[in-house]
């Protein structure tokens, strides 16, 4: 039987007549993500509710656990990912507790265990920000010994609410689903540039994904960076000896069974005579829609012919 996920909320607490985390971590109760039933808690604004888990987790596991509480005075929804070994309330909590410039172990800062560098943040519903300042707070106390009784690298972190959002439910599942995903695969792509017009390459029959367009490129070996990758795969692939040049940008896709993040970069011909090895035709392209491209390879299409148009008006 699969583990369970575990995301907790807040009762209200100081002036706050409601704390709008009790009532997301509600409503994803009984949900499932990724095969794993979620198990939402609502924890008390006191020493007791900020220990609950790390004492649940002495006894029980769970595939990942979401805090989650209130940031009233954020704009922008907070991913805290780090946890700081100190207490200093500037309002007693619930059981009128108001500890003042206090360590809570002694032993230093502990940092939340996902890896957020795999999370395209950017493209998440209502433009979460990272945070290294949970506060001095229940939020930033319950984060802190929930962390600091976890051994085994289960996923966890705290998702800090501002008072109004959009979408904060979608916003928490999200995080769920990245929490559990697999591990990004480093992966170049060759924005293969010539005479204004960038190449696409189609991969063959024999090939997965077959009939799709992409850019040229690959995973990445041991050691390499992207440029590194990008030279030795378009060798491979098309028998072209090519230099980079800046860097495009990144792109996360996720496949279902494989999550790549793309490294996209210019690239250009200095030798070489094309020949196709997993690919069965090429194409230069002016524009984004000339091909039918595979995964996040459209928008990528889409960034690179905004760049050679900008390029262009400025020579």
């Amino acid at each position: 039987m699969a583990k369970p996920i575990l995301v907790t909320g807040f009762e209200a607490f100081g002036e706050h007549e409601i704390n709008v985390s009790e009532s997301v971590a509600k409503s994803l109760d009984g949900m499932e993500v990724r095969g794993h039933k979620i198990r939402s808690l609502v924890l008390s604004v006191d020493f007791d509710g900020s220990n609950r888990v790390a004492c649940m987790l002495e006894k029980e596991e769970f595939a990942a656990i979401l805090h989650i509480g209130l940031a009233a005075n954020s704009a922008h929804p907070r991913i805290e990912i780090k946890a700081r070994d100190i207490l200093d309330f500037r309002i007693p909590d619930n059981s009128g507790r108001q500890v003042i410039n206090t360590k809570i172990s002694g032993k230093g800062d502990l940092f939340s265990t996902i890896n957020h560098h795999d999370w395209d943040i950017p493209s998440m519903i209502d433009s979460p920000v990272v945070s290294e300042d949970a506060g001095e707070y229940i939020c930033n106390e319950t984060l802190y010994r929930t962390l600091l009784n976890i051994s085994d690298g289960t996923p966890c972190f705290f998702l800090h609410l501002p008072l109004a959002q959009n979408d904060a439910k979608g916003l928490a599942l999200q995080c769920l689903d990245r929490m559990l995903r697999p591990p990004c695969l480093d992966v170049g792509a060759g924005a293969i540039i010539q005479d204004g017009k960038f190449l696409a390459a189609r991969r063959a029959q024999s090939e997965k994904h077959a009939g799709w367009w992409e850019f040229p490129g690959g995973k990445f070996e041991d050691g390499e960076n992207a440029s590194m990758c990008l030279i030795r795969e378009i060798k491979e692939e098309l028998e072209l000896d090519v230099t980079t040049g800046e860097m495009i940008g990144k792109w996360i896709f996720d496949h279902g069974d494989v999550v790549v993040r793309l490294h996209v970069m210019e690239c250009f011909i200095s030798s070489g005579d094309m020949k196709l090895h997993v690919h069965d035709k090429t194409q230069w392209c002016d524009g984004p829609d000339e091909v039918e491209w595979l995964g996040p390879d459209r928008d990528i299409a889409e960034a690179i012919s905004a760049r050679l148009k900008h390029h262009h008006r400025l020579a």
